[in-house]
């Protein structure tokens, strides 16, 4: 689950994996919803879905990456109403205060959600996903179209999109999640990271696919999809030049929060702050419908 790292780095750029993703066959007036990577944060996220769900809108193609594939799995299974339920009222920090964090920050606890999911959103054609494969330490990004696995596999993809890396301090093998949440710093995770990938310390590790790139869009493109939702999590968030131009301005529907997220939100599942931002989401949302 991340925003950890800022995907138009150079560096990352030239080794990004470029295969070319499937293409649903469909018509031109095909909805696409894209859901950005930022660990709790995605609270706004599946209250901004929730809304679309009360508003009847459907969407043809769904892009997520990181807590937007765990998002996304909710609406690709048709289980919005269980998705508010876990948001608004399960006691994360409970359940999560005294994991032990190593190399990753263990997303079992909402993975474990997803397996007791049934159902299928017939209107969706197909559910992209991306991860990152470290190999020779060397970041290499995975998409793939999850509606096209069986649950096993896709549930595993999933796993891989929204497991955000982890960098210990020397000498300590472990600590519990509470302690990790207090003082997480983004920024300072990045930094971190992409020294001990240079290492090889991540060599065969599958993890957060936000890490090469949060801004999962490409599949819309290449889809033909009219018109775009953006459920971003991104403080000063941009639309990707590619998008504006193959987009005409009025079929990009952005939707994201009115204050600016803190550094150590992303790990913040306290559920006061959940509820809060399930709200945000709802509202925010309630109004680019309206006005929209």
């Amino acid at each position: 689950m991340t925003d950890i790292i800022d995907i138009r780095r150079l560096f990352f750029s030239k080794i990004r994996s470029i295969q070319a993703l499937p293409v649903t066959k469909g018509g031109i007036n095909m909805n696409g919803l894209f859901l950005q990577g930022g660990g709790a944060k995605g609270a706004f996220e599946a209250g901004a879905v929730y809304a679309m769900h009360e508003k009847k809108l459907k969407f043809d193609i769904i892009a997520g990456t990181s807590i937007g594939a765990v998002n996304g799995y909710f609406i690709y299974t048709n289980n919005i109403e269980k998705m508010k339920e876990i948001y608004t009222e399960t006691d994360f920090q409970n359940e999560i205060r005294d994991i032990e964090i190593t190399d990753t920050i263990s997303n079992d606890f909402m993975i474990e959600k997803l397996k007791e999911l049934k159902g299928k959103n017939n209107h969706v054609k197909s559910f992209y996903i991306n991860y990152v494969n470290v190999k020779d330490g060397k970041l290499k990004e995975i998409r793939i179209d999850v509606s096209k696995l069986t649950k096993e596999k896709a549930l595993t993809c999933i796993k891989y999109s929204s497991l955000l890396p982890y960098v210990r301090p020397d000498g300590i093998k472990s600590m519990p999640f509470a302690k990790v949440a207090e003082s997480f710093n983004s920024k300072d995770i990045s930094d971190k990271f992409h020294e001990k990938v240079k290492e090889g310390k991540y060599d065969n590790f599958n993890i957060d696919g936000g890490i090469l790139n949060n801004n999962f869009m490409e599949p819309f493109i290449q889809n033909h999809v009219k018109k775009l939702y953006l459920l971003v999590l991104h403080n000063n968030f941009e639309i990707p030049q590619y998008l504006l131009d193959n987009y005409e301005r009025n079929n990009i529907i952005l939707i994201q929060r009115k204050g600016l997220f803190k550094p150590n939100d992303s790990l913040n599942f306290d559920k006061k702050f959940l509820c809060e931002l399930f709200k945000e989401g709802y509202d925010a949302a309630i109004d680019k419908c309206i006005s929209n």
